[in-house]
């Protein structure tokens, strides 16, 4: 049987930014009686990396925490790199399976918000047709990346001002992140829900390649995925905090 707890939301952010990010959903949630938490990823910030997988292992160790520990449900949510790097952590966490051997807790639902589904054995350089043009080097270390422009990428549905202490705490990103191959994928289990948030109005990451990476994932998937659509660029966390909040809560049956 499902647990009479109310889910706990565990946010996993895009690459260059941290988990900050999600304070403001994170404090609305949380008003509402859902508990959250975030993840800082290794590989945003400096710290040499050498594929996706170290931070899938550093998702993995808390999601088992609060799978197996814990006996929580979870409902996981991604931002661009992030569903990637979530994806490939799921593997064996599952609600529905826990269920079948009589045990508590497990991922009900994986949220994909302008999120990469990257399929099994592909990286996440393999679903652009040539590297992005919004990504350059960073000057200090060749290893990483910066992004160009910033706030017209990532914020170009919010005044400058309130994008400008975002555009401050990005962070380089490790490039050997963007080249690692998956070697797991919530859509391969085929028995977690998905929603895929289209943000109709992002710089960063198409709206085709968005619509295109829904259909492949579900085209693999035997479980439910169902999509929503949301009028914003890439950081609805920042530009639509009630339209994101008022989702997710949908997600979790409220």
């Amino acid at each position: 049987m499902a647990s009479s707890e109310p889910p706990t939301f565990y946010f996993i952010h895009g690459a260059l930014h941290d988990a900050t990010c999600w304070t403001t959903v994170r404090s609305s949630l949380s008003s509402h009686n859902f508990p959250t938490r975030a993840v800082d990823l290794p590989s945003s910030g400096g710290r040499a990396v050498t594929s996706h997988l170290e931070d899938t292992a550093f998702v993995r160790q808390e999601l088992e925490t609060l799978v197996l520990h814990e006996e929580k449900e979870v409902i996981i949510v991604t931002s661009s790199y992030g569903g990637m790097v979530g994806s490939n952590a799921v593997s064996g966490l599952e609600a529905v399976t826990r269920r079948t051997r009589g045990e508590k807790g497990g991922i009900i639902h994986f949220v994909f918000i302008a999120a990469y589904v990257v399929p099994l054995g592909k990286s996440l350089l393999d679903m652009t047709p040539e590297p992005p043009a919004i990504l350059a080097p960073d000057p200090m270390d060749a290893s990483r990346v910066i992004v160009v422009g910033p706030e017209k990428v990532f914020y170009n549905d919010v005044p400058a001002n309130v994008s400008a202490p975002w555009v401050a705490r990005l962070r380089p990103q490790a490039v050997a992140t963007f080249m690692s191959k998956m070697t797991a994928t919530v859509e391969e289990g085929g028995v977690v829900p998905c929603t895929y948030v289209v943000c109709e109005r992002d710089a960063a990451v198409p709206v085709r390649l968005q619509e295109g990476m829904f259909e492949a994932g579900r085209g693999v998937s035997g479980a439910e995925w169902r999509v929503e659509r949301m009028g914003t660029g890439h950081s609805p966390w920042l530009s639509d905090v009630e339209g994101l909040v008022g989702l997710l809560e949908k997600v979790a049956g409220r």
